[in-house]
C-alpha cells in the first residue's frame, strides 16, 4: 500500500484539502432530525458522505461522540469508516491518543494492526508524555501505511499557556515538538512529506511559525467554522505551506440546512475556498 502521505497528496489534487469533520454530538445530532443513538451518530456521517458524494480528502470523526454510545458507538464508527475508505476517502481518527511506549503501541495496533476492526488511515495523537513515548506508536503506524497528528498548537486558548511554556533550552514546548516531528520524518521517509503531521490551530496568531518549522509535515488546521476562523484566515496565517495545510470544518457544514442537498452546497462552496490552499 502507498504511503498515508502518498494516498494524501493524491486525494487532495483530485479533490482539494478540505478536513470534513463529522462531530455527532447530541445538539447536532437532535438539529439534523436523528435520534441521540449509535445508530443517529451513524446515519450522520453517511448523511455527510452522501452529501459530499464521497469527493473528499479526508474526513475526521470525533472518536468521543461515537464512543458515549459504548460498544454501539464504536461499531457506528467502524461502519463509517469502512464505508469512507471503500470509497478511498481517507479517515483521520480523531481521538488525541498519548501514553508511555508499550500502551502507545496498543493504540497503533488498534487502528493499523492486521487483526483490528477499526481500521483508519491516521490518527490524532498528543506528545505530552514526551514525544519519545509515542516512538513504538510512530514506527508501527509507518510500518502499516498510516500517519499521524501530533498536537502542536491547538485552537482552543486553554492550550496556549503550555504550548508556548519556555523550556531550559529556551525553545518553546511546541517549537521542539516541531524540530522533533521534522527529525523524525526525515529519518522515517524518503517523501518530500512524512507520515507524521501537526495539528497547528487555525486561530493560532503564530501559525506561520510553527507551519514553517514543520517543512516536511501535513498540518491539519482545526478552528475555521464555529470557532471563528475561516479558511481565508488559515491562507493568511499560514502563507507558505500550500499543499500541505488541511482547513478542518465540522459543525460548519451545516451552516445553510441540515438536508443532503443543503450541506453539499456548503461542503462544495468550502472546497472552492480551500482550493487556494492546494498549491
Amino acid at each position: 500500500m502507498p504511503s498515508f502521505a502518498a494516498r494524501l497528496t493524491e486525494r487532495i489534487a483530485a479533490h482539494g484539502p478540505l478536513c470534513v469533520g463529522i462531530d455527532p454530538s447530541a445538539a447536532l445530532l437532535k438539529s439534523c432530525g436523528l435520534p441521540n443513538t449509535a445508530e443517529g451518530a451513524l446515519a450522520f456521517g453517511q448523511r455527510v458522505l452522501e452529501a459530499a458524494q464521497y469527493q473528499l480528502s479526508i474526513v475526521k470523526p470525533q472518536s468521543a461522540f461515537f464512543e458515549r454510545f459504548g460498544s454501539a458507538g464504536l461499531k457506528a464508527l467502524e461502519e463509517l469508516s469502512a464505508a469512507a475508505r471503500k470509497r478511498e476517502v481517507l479517515v483521520l481518527l480523531d481521538g488525541k491518543r498519548g501514553d508511555i511506549d508499550s500502551t502507545a503501541l496498543a493504540y497503533a495496533e488498534s487502528y493499523f494492526g492486521d487483526t483490528t476492526t477499526l481500521r483508519v488511515d491516521a490518527i490524532t495523537t498528543h506528545a505530552y508524555l514526551g514525544i519519545g513515548a509515542l516512538d513504538p506508536m510512530i514506527d508501527f503506524t509507518v510500518k502499516h501505511a498510516g500517519g499521524l497528528f501530533v498536537v502542536v498548537r491547538s485552537s482552543n486558548p486553554e492550550g496556549a499557556g503550555l504550548q508556548n511554556a519556555r523550556m531550559a533550552s529556551g525553545e518553546t514546548v511546541a517549537q521542539a515538538l516541531c524540530r522533533e516531528i521534522t527529525e523524525r520524518n526525515r529519518r522515517l521517509s524518503s517523501e518530500a512529506v512524512g507520515p507524521i503531521g501537526a495539528v497547528v490551530g487555525a486561530t493560532c496568531e503564530d501559525a506561520a511559525e510553527t507551519a514553517a518549522a514543520l517543512p516536511a509535515s501535513f498540518m491539519l488546521a482545526p478552528g475555521v467554522g464555529a470557532q471563528g476562523a475561516t479558511i481565508d484566515d488559515v491562507r493568511a496565517r499560514i502563507p507558505n505551506a500550500r499543499g500541505r495545510i488541511l482547513p478542518s470544518v465540522s459543525r460548519a457544514i451545516l451552516a445553510n440546512g441540515t438536508a443532503v442537498g443543503e450541506i453539499r452546497a456548503t461542503i462544495e462552496a468550502l472546497q472552492l475556498q480551500a482550493q487556494a490552499l492546494a498549491g
